[in-house]
């Protein structure tokens, strides 16, 4: 049997969710059963990543760019469809909004036999001007018109697309994300990760990855932090591991509020894993999401999860069981379920081994790898 050309499109390449199902993928997928090409925009980490990657081609799409713009959208969609066109690919997959639309589109007057596309979160919010909401939609159920098939990420978003009506019930399928499991307690040494950071044994260590950007809110979590050091102002740390477009603010409210030495900016790191061996709570208090990975690599490393409960977050937190949900970003809710942690060691252990028990039943690579090849070969 001939192998399955599959080409995988995704907007950026810089590191998110999206991206890293996308890596994982592209590495994944059994090489005697599928030529795997994945096209992204130009430079960032996926692209660094994926060269690095035995068997993977790469293709930097100059035109393919997040913002809306119709001329460079009409030149994208051409340059799609010439790429597909002369590639003969099998099967497109589509990730991310942009590339959602203009990759489906373009697939579709390719002739492709096969076209997914991969909600990580409908990029439609009811707090959008309505023109740009209403555009999103007619756009969202043209490109499902075209679509073999269109896979959410939580039943959350499969709900909302039927809610919309952006895509045909029948065409719709959820598979949730997974990760790999790098960051067991058993395979990392947290002392030389604590000393690195400069956390001393006695520190409880209260942190995040995120993108520094608006829908992650990462000044919330630094007024969390503010109001538990008042508190308690003697163990706590606080970690955010991430950079991005507000990292300036990040920085004028730890030094306006005297949070130096107490609250750690990372940065972009390639270890997060790693890192998570040191934290005892993870928090993750987006305004959106879709699956996040980082609360599966959370869950993974053992550690209980305070989270607002958006999007698909509530599938992968259990409140009380494996973590704490919080309700509309109240800081108050965030700061009970956040002490209650901080002052009951056996309740952080108990929480963590629960979620870590979870995440690898049901949010394994291997288990979402296998799905999507079975998508494929269907």
């Amino acid at each position: 049997m001939s192998r399955k050309k599959v080409l995988l499109l995704v907007t950026l390449s810089e590191t998110g969710g999206a991206q890293k199902v996308v890596y994982h993928l592209a590495t994944g997928l059994d090489r005697e059963k599928f030529d795997v090409t994945v096209g992204c925009a130009p430079g960032g980490e996926l692209v660094d990543w994926l060269k690095k990657a035995p068997g993977v081609k790469v293709i930097e799409l100059g035109r393919l760019k997040r913002d809306i713009s119709p001329l460079q959208d009409i030149l994208c969609l051409l340059q799609l469809y010439c790429l597909i066109k002369s590639g003969g690919y099998d099967i497109v997959h589509c990730h991310s909004s942009k590339a959602g639309i203009v990759g489906r589109l373009a697939a579709y007057l390719a002739g492709t036999p096969k076209i997914f596309f991969t909600v990580h979160g409908w990029g439609i919010d009811e707090r959008q001007p309505f023109p740009l909401c209403r555009m999103y939609i007619l756009a969202e159920r043209l490109a499902g018109l075209v679509s073999t098939r269109v896979v959410c990420v939580s039943e959350y978003d499969r709900k909302k697309g039927m809610a919309l009506k952006l895509v045909d019930a029948a065409k719709m399928a959820v598979i949730n994300n997974g990760v790999p499991d790098e960051a067991a307690p058993d395979k990392v040494n947290g002392t030389t990760v604590r000393e690195e950071l400069d956390l001393s044994a006695g520190n409880i260590v209260i942190g995040t990855v995120m993108r520094l950007a608006p829908p992650k809110q990462p000044l919330f979590f630094l007024e969390a932090a503010k109001k538990l050091l008042e508190k308690d102002n003697s163990g706590c740390r606080f970690i955010i591991i991430g950079d991005g477009p507000l990292r300036s603010p990040c920085e004028e409210y730890i030094a306006g509020n005297n949070l130096g030495g107490k609250v750690l900016l990372t940065g972009t790191r390639e270890d997060v894993p790693r890192l998570l061996s040191v934290f005892d709570i993870f928090t993750l208090f987006s305004s959106h999401e879709g699956l996040p990975l980082t609360i599966i690599e959370a869950m993974l490393a053992g550690v209980p999860v305070v989270a607002n409960a958006v999007g698909g977050v509530g599938e992968l937190v259990i409140h009380q069981k494996t973590g704490y949900l919080i309700n509309n970003l109240n800081v108050s809710e965030a700061e009970k379920a956040l002490w209650d942690l901080i002052s009951d060691y056996d309740k952080r252990i108990s929480m963590g081994e629960a979620g870590r028990r979870r995440a690898l039943d049901l949010f394994s690579i291997d288990k979402m790898v296998n799905q999507y090849k079975d998508l494929y070969l269907s």
